[in-house]
């Protein structure tokens, strides 16, 4: 037989022994997302009284209403000073946390934010609260228009732009930015532990020694596990975006967006797969394969932004995190998720570092694993 029909044939080797254990397989895909999900989704819920600094420069009934309905709730604990530098001192110092300056057009709305917003950006479940609360009481007097917004680095001489972008046409909560995280890493703790355990166990079970008094072509026990790994990605990810839906979770772009979703995992499980099988590759003892995929798995969830932005990360590890895969997958996964558009820029980098990625390291486990049994 040829390399693609002995992949087929080793892929259909993996997958009725994927289905064979459907149940377990489900089970444990679900009960680590859905433990996250809640439990931060209660964190979520407990913040109230985030020190906000208003900078009024209005001074209308339209801007005095606006400051009203932001400290009639519990979430913004509201205090006014009457300069922005005044302001920025303020957040500068850590005695707030973010800073609304509300310009002489405010509440017209000619294409241009008559509010703009600073903030520090490290604490993500409060920023991703508070952002969205500011938007739609703007709207209550001038609908459809947006703030600027500007995350402030303390101890920096000035705002630093696009860090994160006004929130628009989507919830922008803690809970959603999380659940796009979670996708990422069942995907990863997945493919990881998945293909990389199966080939260890067929080393040491004699299967792989058995594969090669067949004239099967080498690259094909490879190749086989890969696409089998790509294939159950898609049921991970199905069930994670199930319980995310059941516990209040949304996709912003829809059917659509669960599609990129499906897309972008299969091709991160390639690029995971592939380094799963590089490492099994190298290591001869499945413990010391376990403790190796953890210390690799959780560094490159953590460092693609899976529980926090990358935005907020110090610059050695933003510069990391282009190196890292995942990062490009959860970025898509937050457009269709938190945004609901996916720009074709964002797109074609997404689509074509996972893909790169991949061809690279599956040629790479290939070319390790031949020399481990020639």
């Amino acid at each position: 037989m040829g390399l693609i029909e002995d992949s087929i044939a080793l892929y259909n080797r993996e997958m009725l022994i994927f289905m064979a254990n459907i149940r377990t397989n489900a089970a444990r895909t679900a009960i680590f997302p859905l433990v996250i999900l809640i439990f931060f989704s209660f964190l979520g819920a407990a913040i109230t009284n985030v020190p906000v600094v208003v900078v009024n420069y209005a001074n209308n009934p339209q801007s005095l209403q606006f400051i009203s309905s932001l400290n009639a709730q519990s979430l913004m604990q509201v205090q006014s000073v009457s300069t922005q530098s005044q302001a920025l001192q303020l957040l500068n110092s850590g005695q707030v946390d973010f800073v609304i300056v509300i310009l002489p057009t405010f509440p017209s709305y000619d294409g241009n934010p008559s509010v703009q917003v600073y903030y520090n950006n490290v604490q993500y479940s409060v920023t991703s609260a508070v952002l969205p609360a500011i938007q739609g009481h703007m709207e209550e007097f001038a609908p459809g228009s947006n703030f600027e917004s500007q995350a402030y680095l303390p101890t920096s001489s000035a705002p630093i732009t696009a860090v994160a972008t006004p929130i628009t046409g989507a919830n922008g909560n803690y809970e959603d930015f999380l659940f796009s995280g979670v996708i990422g890493m069942i995907i990863v703790f997945s493919a990881l532990f998945g293909a990389g355990l199966s080939i260890m166990s067929d080393r040491q079970g004699g299967n792989i020694k058995a594969f090669l008094i067949t004239p099967i072509n080498k690259s094909s026990i490879l190749l086989g596990r890969i696409g089998a790994s790509a294939v159950q990605s898609i049921f991970s990810i199905l069930i994670v975006i199930a319980i995310g839906l059941a516990l209040g979770n949304s996709v912003q772009m829809g059917i659509i967006g669960v599609v990129w979703i499906i897309v972008l995992g299969v091709l991160l499980a390639v690029c995971m797969t592939s380094i799963s099988l590089i490492i099994g590759s190298r290591l001869k003892n499945l413990q010391a394969f376990q403790v190796f995929g953890q210390a690799t798995a959780l560094p490159l969830w953590f460092i693609s932004g899976g529980i926090f932005p990358v935005s907020s990360f110090p610059p050695i590890l933003q510069l990391i995190s282009v190196f890292d895969p995942m990062t490009y997958a959860l970025n898509g996964f937050r457009y269709v998720v938190l945004e609901g558009v996916y720009p074709f820029a964002s797109m074609a980098t997404d689509v074509g570092v996972l893909v790169v990625f991949g061809i690279i390291t599956a040629a790479i486990s290939i070319y390790l694993f031949k020399g481990t049994i020639e």
